[in-house]
């Protein structure tokens, strides 16, 4: 049908002028017209759809056949070989996607040719898809629309079943109704209104009131719709309902300010919302385990805070008692210092003196040595004054011998008469010197018998001072050992007491030492007794009810079991706000090829 000669200039050029994206195949699928739209479409597509169809060519399109935009052409030619009426489809060329409309020509029953109508379906998809999301949105969502002056145009059963509404009640009525009227009349409303009509998206939490008055919190957008020229036609909020989750909280957040205060000793009485109705019990499991192990540590506060005070009480005395210990020893170590000292002089003296008594020992013996040779002296002295006296005993005899001549010479000068005178005188005057060398004779025997018995007494002295000597000798020798026994007690004796004062100052150092430590001990104690007062006046700032009574009579716990880690409660609850707060994910929708 579709052949040049069939077609008039004028039809042509009344499909160039239209904006349908307009193919012309005959019957053998050869195309034979596109318009400038369908041109323009396959031209801005060419890149992406050589990538799919090696055998593209745009430039090459009018006088090919359609199975060059088909992989499998034989499907195509079988459905168009039947087709009697128009048929609609979408085709993906890679990640391009396609609306035709194939309509068949024909004269009569005879079939001429195929039109095929093009069009980018992606904006057609999108829109779709949007609408999907729409849908998708609207089942979790509140969504309600306003004129630009605030005027509810519609909402959906969401919204209406959050504020407890019907379509009926609020359509048409100004967005005022749904807030607080004090709000309504103040300027950050009337700023709230002029910033959607400058364009400006709002979004927050927002405090809205239902039928009743009932107060209803939402987590909304409020999105300003522009036209395709960019002007703004409406306003659509999409809000979530959050009113469970807000009451639940704001339950949760006064009863963490009575916690805050010190107080635990309430419950959660009031029931939440099914998905918070967790949260709740979690909260009052915490509240009661923490009532619990708050109980318990008061209870060993009290404990802990008497035994730290007799630990205190101890240590101060162990303290005093270290002090003194420490003072007496300080006093031992000085005066075994002192005497350390005292046996050190005593040692030296005591070495000294054993010097001393060997060189008296030494003098002693030699000592007595003078005096044998003095007692043998004084013998021969009385030998000698022995002989002497024999000498003067014959000088006596000599003398009297002399006298008796003399006086017989006498006696014979007397017989001669004057002749005999001279001889007289010279006889008496022998006499007289015989008489006086027999008295002298006499006196130097006398004396030398005196001298003798003299002689014999220091003979006899020398002899005992001898015997005496030799005792002393004796005795100093005895000294002598026992002095240097002394002296070896005394060495050793002051080596032991070094010892000992070594030892004694070691001892006192520990002593000073562990003084110390019982001392830090006891103000580490008085700390400990410090801090066990502070802590039992923080505990005492909390009010646990009967917690710290006796176990039989303690409320029990309202979400189970007491016996449970103190931090699962603390997780759990963690774990229920998570989820609380979740998005729920959008469903995801369809499509069918046509």
């Amino acid at each position: 049908m579709f052949g040049n000669a069939n077609v008039s200039r004028m039809q042509t050029n009344s499909l160039k002028l239209i904006t349908a994206n307009v193919m012309i195949a005959d019957t053998n699928l050869t195309i034979r017209y596109m318009n400038d739209a369908v041109m323009e479409l396959l031209k801005e597509a060419e890149a992406d759809l050589k990538k799919e169809l090696p055998h593209f060519d745009f430039a090459k399109l009018i006088g090919s056949n359609i199975d060059v935009f088909h992989k499998n052409p034989s499907h195509q030619r079988n459905m168009l070989s039947a087709l009697k009426t128009q048929h609609r489809a979408t085709i993906w060329v890679g990640h391009r996607a396609f609306d035709l409309i194939v309509t068949p020509l024909g004269d009569g029953n005879k079939k001429s040719g195929f039109v095929v109508e093009w069009a980018n379906a992606r904006e057609r998809l999108q829109n779709l898809d949007f609408q999907g999301q729409m849908v998708a949105i609207s089942r979790v969502q509140g969504i309600i629309e306003f004129t630009i002056d605030g005027q509810i145009v519609t909402a959906n059963d969401n919204f209406l079943k959050t504020i407890g509404y019907r379509l009926d009640e609020i359509k048409g009525q100004p967005h005022s109704m749904l807030v607080e009227p004090r709000y309504a009349q103040s300027p950050e409303y009337q700023e709230f209104w002029a910033a959607l009509r400058r364009g400006e998206f709002q979004a927050a939490e927002f405090t809205r009131y239902g039928k009743n008055g009932r107060m209803v919190v939402i987590n909304a957008s409020y999105n300003p719709i522009l036209d395709a020229k960019g002007k703004i036609t409406k306003v659509v909020k999409f809000a979530t309902d959050v009113t469970d989750r807000v009451q639940a909280v704001n339950a949760i957040g006064a009863a963490l300010t009575k916690l805050a205060g010190g107080d635990l000793s309430f419950n959660l009485d009031e029931p939440f919302a099914p998905d918070f109705e967790g949260l709740r019990r979690t909260m009052n499991e915490a509240l009661s385990q923490m009532r619990n192990t708050l109980g318990a540590v008061a209870q060993s506060t009290n404990q802990i805070d008497t035994g730290t005070r007799e630990i205190s009480q101890s240590a101060e005395d162990l303290s005093k008692r270290t002090e003194q210990q420490a003072a007496s020893l300080e006093e031992t170590a000085a005066a075994l210092d002192q005497i350390t000292v005292n046996v050190t002089n005593a040692s030296r003296r005591a070495d000294e003196a054993r010097h001393a008594a060997s060189t008296a020992s030494d003098n002693a013996h030699q000592s007595g040595k003078v005096v044998a040779d003095a007692v043998g002296a004084m013998s021969r002295i009385e030998a000698s004054s022995n002989q002497i006296s024999n000498i003067i005993g014959v000088i006596d005899e000599i003398a009297f011998q002399t006298n008796l001549l003399a006086l017989n010479a006498g006696v014979e000068a007397a017989r001669a008469g004057d002749a005999g005178k001279g001889f007289a005188v010279v006889a008496q005057e022998v006499r007289e010197l015989a008489q006086r060398s027999a008295q002298a004779a006499k006196e130097i025997k006398e004396l030398i018998r005196n001298s003798s018995n003299e002689v014999s007494t220091g003979v006899k002295l020398v002899s005992e001072t001898g015997e005496a000597l030799r005792t002393i000798q004796q005795n100093i020798v005895a000294v002598n050992e026992h002095m240097e026994a002394i002296t070896s007690s005394a060495k050793e004796q002051a080596t032991g007491l070094s010892e000992v004062n070594s030892a004694v100052n070691q001892m006192d150092q520990v002593t000073q030492q562990n003084a110390a430590m019982v001392e830090e001990t006891n103000a580490a104690s008085a700390t400990l007794a410090q801090e066990t007062a502070r802590l039992r006046q923080l505990i005492e700032r909390f009010q646990l009810g009967d917690a710290t009574a006796p176990a039989s009579h303690r409320q029990p716990s309202l979400a189970g079991s007491s016996n449970r880690p103190v931090g699962s409660p603390a997780r759990r609850m963690l774990a229920k706000v998570a989820g609380s707060v979740g998005a729920a994910a959008p469903a995801s929708g369809g499509w069918d090829e046509f």
